[in-house]
């Protein structure tokens, strides 16, 4: 196997090199896939970089001979043996990185954006998505119903009134309905199990357990127990993301790090207690997370160290 294989390839780059690879090398691979593919190859120079590291790492995994009974296993070297010990750990490696980066839900939807981006999109009815960052959805319209798929991540619905064709949002575990609005929904993830937050309108939220209608400024979360919990909150600052703005107001900074963390590659991680319970309240632009990482060490006692481009430890000081 190639030593080739570096750190020099971005992230978002690796996830879509990778993505070409696994579509071009399908039996459904159409003329229309490399048309698109060749497009994508000449956007940018590390493309091509990318998608040979990539190609060439699945050419020699394929190679890899594969014992088909006990008795052949039993001959095999241990050279042998180790090799595929190797190459099963670095398909299973792959397989779950490629997962968490969201390649996975990505090849599934219909839209989606990479870390760090905002996009905005005019569905066919004329319903406005906003999506988040490292987000992804599925956009399935019939004569009855206007469903969405919510993959990964979060998006903010501007919903075109339409009472003979509802428009619903679900999730692994919520459905919110909407009753003519604006409101957000995210996917469970590390941090939440998932949640609806409505700025204009009235929602319908459903879960395996309960059923709630929320009204602007409303919020239903839910609990490990399956149910909702209803609060309210500032929901146009909460989604200010949609303008390219993070606004807190006096937050943990383990909460602001970790938001700040979902439009970055890599990690921040807080070492101390101490540090991470430091209040913070302001406006930060979503785009640049290095400055929002420089203002945070002017203005509290702590010390921002970038050990590598993805890593960054915030310790108190």
């Amino acid at each position: 196997m190639p030593d080739r294989f570096s750190q020099h390839i971005d992230d978002r780059i690796a996830e879509e090199a990778a993505g070409w690879v696994a579509r071009l090398q399908s039996s459904d691979a159409t003329e229309q896939d490399r048309q698109e593919f060749q497009l994508w190859l000449k956007r940018d120079a590390a493309h091509r970089a990318a998608y040979d590291e990539f190609k060439h790492l699945w050419a020699d995994l394929k190679d890899v001979p594969i014992p088909s009974d006990r008795l052949k296993k039993l001959r095999m070297s241990r050279r042998a043996a180790v090799r595929n010990i190797v190459a099963i750990g670095i398909i299973a490696t792959l397989s779950v990185a490629l997962y968490r980066m969201g390649f996975v839900d990505r090849m599934r939807a219909d839209y989606y954006t990479a870390i760090g981006e905002v996009r905005s999109i005019t569905l066919a009815d004329g319903s406005r998505v906003d999506l988040n960052t490292d987000s992804a959805i599925v956009v399935r319209y019939s004569q009855g119903e206007r469903r969405i798929q919510l993959l990964r991540g979060e998006a903010f619905f501007d919903v075109a009134r339409n009472p003979e064709r509802p428009f619903v949002v679900v999730d692994a575990s919520l459905k919110a309905t909407a009753l003519g609005t604006q409101y957000g929904v995210r996917a469970a993830s590390d941090a939440s199990l998932g949640d609806v937050r409505v700025e204009q309108g009235r929602v319908e939220v459903t879960s395996s357990r309960d059923q709630v209608v929320l009204e602007a400024g409303g919020v239903a979360s839910l609990t490990t127990q399956g149910r909702l919990a209803v609060t309210t909150a500032d929901v146009a600052n909460e989604t200010a993301w949609r303008s390219g703005k993070l606004v807190f107001s006096g937050q943990p900074l383990r909460d602001v790090l970790a938001t700040l963390e979902r439009y970055r590659h890599g990690r921040i991680m807080v070492l101390d207690s101490a540090a991470a319970e430091q209040r913070v309240s302001g406006i930060f632009d979503l785009n640049d997370t290095d400055q929002a990482l420089q203002v945070l060490e002017e203005n509290l006692p702590v010390s921002v160290t970038h050990l590598t481009g993805l890593m960054v430890v915030v310790r108190s000081r």
